[in-house]
């Protein structure tokens, strides 16, 4: 049999791109899972059920989690607050 070494390629340069968003996700304060409607709220500065109206209205994408739940990815937030959700000004 023989061996195939390879050498740097695009899929390694790829990975370091992967880590330097990822440790950008986290200076933005959102940890790197999926987040409930209310930690979603928490972090923007509003109301829960604003975030379930925002989904809602698809404003927000969201994932269902199991029958009734909902879950959000922390760039989908990032977009939504980007886009322009009501943040509370502290």
């Amino acid at each position: 049999m023989s061996k195939t070494i390879a050498s740097e390629s695009a899929h390694t340069a790829h990975r370091t791109d992967a880590v330097s968003s990822d440790t950008s996700r986290a200076e933005s304060g959102l940890p790197n899972r999926l987040l409930t409607a209310f930690e979603v709220a928490e972090f923007v500065g509003c109301h829960e059920e604003t975030v379930r109206r925002a989904y809602l209205r698809g404003l927000l994408t969201s994932q269902r989690f199991g029958v009734r739940g909902r879950r959000f990815h922390p760039g989908d937030v990032l977009n939504w607050i980007a886009r322009g959700a009501p943040t509370r000004v502290s």
